[in-house]
């Protein structure tokens, strides 16, 4: 075999394949071999807003460490976020703690933990 082999080939996929492979080496500079540098200001259709996910993530985990250092919170036995013990309700026979939004996708439906959490 020469050095124009691709995995795939003889199953329909190889032309992708090529596509994939000539995209890959069509982005690397001929002369130091580094991918070119990407500009933040791309915008595609569709495209995901990654700056805004992470955003969003840095309030939610300032937010639920102010929670989490008031004496009277306790975390979510689902979704591991603080919350006031008077937004939770115990769940007797899974012994842990659920926020609104977790037993409303639980629902009926039982969720045992390794560990139970103290009420």
């Amino acid at each position: 075999m020469g050095n124009n082999y691709t995995p795939g080939s003889g199953n329909g996929a190889s032309d992708s394949n090529r596509e994939l492979i000539s995209r890959r080496e069509a982005r690397v500079s001929s002369s130091t071999g580094q991918l070119p540098a990407v500009s933040a200001t791309r915008s595609h259709s569709g495209s995901f807003d990654f700056e805004s996910l992470l955003v969003s993530l840095r309030e939610l985990f300032a937010l639920d460490r102010q929670i989490a250092s008031q004496s009277d919170s306790t975390r979510c036995g689902v979704c591991y976020l603080h919350f006031m013990t008077s937004e939770l309700c115990y769940r007797e026979e899974e012994g842990f703690y659920v926020c609104r939004g977790c037993e409303r996708m639980l629902g009926k439906q039982s969720m045992y933990m390794l560990r139970r959490q103290q009420k």
